[in-house]
């Protein structure tokens, strides 16, 4: 079998994905027998809808699946069709008239938020996206007659369910969608009264508002609100301690070296006391400390400091597939703020890919290496960097 055999490439990227041939048959809608005779080169892969289905588990295109560059490109992150809906369910929670007053039936009324967060910590967001729209609309018309403690349940999940769709909104480039489901989400948790939920819902405001010049004053009012709490309640206190993080790269980016600065220290303070809380709503802890502290020398611009700062650090140690892939991201944008050092970033965004390719295709920061690279002399011709760049929309 010839070494650009169709088996053989998809082999070569599904062991890149870490999939088993079970799993991407799982993933795919086939068999396992089927995977392995179109790996061992028994069984052509000549259907196009066969093509598409494994290009789509795999996350890559039909061309980089059979070596045929002419096919088609690979399918946006998430379909137009996908975020029509989530736009609905927003509109359903946010103005529950547009339901016309239906009540959800029980499969829906039980909302699962351990599901969405399983698909935004996994950077699925082309599974999140279409839940997410399911959830918004199941939560606009909740059961009638709800017991007190089910009604404080429901609120914590409109706060909860309303914060992750701010986040995904803005790692997806949508932000005219997160202003609605913050302000709902910040509503809800006054009702509710508990600090980490109304900690919660702020850090929804200030990812809402980001690039405005009153996001710090955002932050500034939940750090106000939440520090009486921070030593009796570690929900709370993760909570403020992501306040800090988002403040100190807020200060960083506007070139105020000494808030950031101080900023990061309270969020280190915060995190030995909180200790590793890797399962609350942020992975909180000081490994997420850490990853947040590379980010913050990039965006002063310092990011020549992370060969040290790095040096013996294990960001597998958070199981966060969104996070880790972050974390080396921000890697490959620390190591090109010098010269010879391109080997180690493309490799560090290989490694991102690796861990969440959705995440490399979602975010800027991705992008911005991948064009500093392909600037660079030799790696503007590397076949590899260049289906990498092309997956995260570089067409160039």
């Amino acid at each position: 079998m010839s070494g650009d055999h169709v088996g053989v490439r998809l082999r070569r990227w599904r062991l890149r994905r870490g999939l088993t041939q079970r799993v991407l048959a799982e993933l795919a809608g086939f068999s396992q027998g089927y995977i392995a005779q179109i790996e061992n080169g028994s069984a052509p892969l000549d259907r196009r809808a066969a093509r598409e289905a494994l290009a789509g588990a795999l996350q890559i295109s039909v061309g980089e699946l059979t070596g045929r560059l002419d096919e088609e490109p690979a399918p946006a992150l998430v379909s137009a069709a996908a975020m029509t809906e989530l736009r609905s369910g927003i509109i359903a929670l946010a103005v529950p008239a547009v339901t016309g007053g239906v009540e959800a039936d029980e499969r829906d009324a039980g909302v699962d938020t351990a599901v969405l967060d399983g698909f935004f910590v996994g950077c699925r967001y082309d599974l999140l996206v279409p839940a997410l729209a399911r959830t918004l609309t199941a939560l606009a018309s909740p059961p009638r007659d709800l017991t007190a403690d089910a009604r404080r349940l429901h609120q914590r999940r409109i706060v909860e369910v309303c914060s992750t769709t701010v986040a995904t909104c803005v790692q997806l480039g949508h932000p005219d969608l997160t202003l609605v489901m913050a302000g709902e989400a910040m509503r809800t948790a006054e009702e509710l009264a508990e600090p980490a939920h109304l900690g919660l819902a702020n850090y929804a405001r200030i990812r809402a508002v980001y690039a405005t010049t009153g996001a710090a004053r955002v932050a500034d009012e939940g750090i106000d609100r939440l520090s009486p709490y921070v030593g009796i309640d570690p929900a709370a206190a993760s909570t403020y301690g992501m306040h800090h993080l988002i403040s100190a790269e807020m200060a960083a980016q506007a070139g105020r070296a000494p808030a950031a600065t101080a900023h990061l220290a309270e969020a280190e303070a915060v995190a030995a006391h909180t200790g590793e809380r890797p399962y609350d709503w942020f992975s909180f802890g000081p490994t997420n400390v850490m990853m947040w502290r590379l980010a913050i020398l990039v965006a002063l611009g310092d990011g020549q400091a992370a060969r040290t700062m790095t040096a013996g650090f294990r960001p597998e140690a958070l199981p966060s597939p969104q996070r880790q892939a972050t974390y080396f991201i921000d890697l490959s944008r620390a190591l090109l703020q010098g010269r010879g050092q391109e080997e180690e970033a493309a490799a560090a965004l290989y490694r991102a890919e690796t861990i969440a390719p959705q995440q490399v295709s979602a975010s800027p920061g991705a992008r911005e290496a991948l064009r500093i690279l392909l600037s660079r002399p030799r790696f503007g011709r590397d076949s590899r960097l260049r289906g990498l760049a092309a997956r995260a929309g570089i067409r160039d």
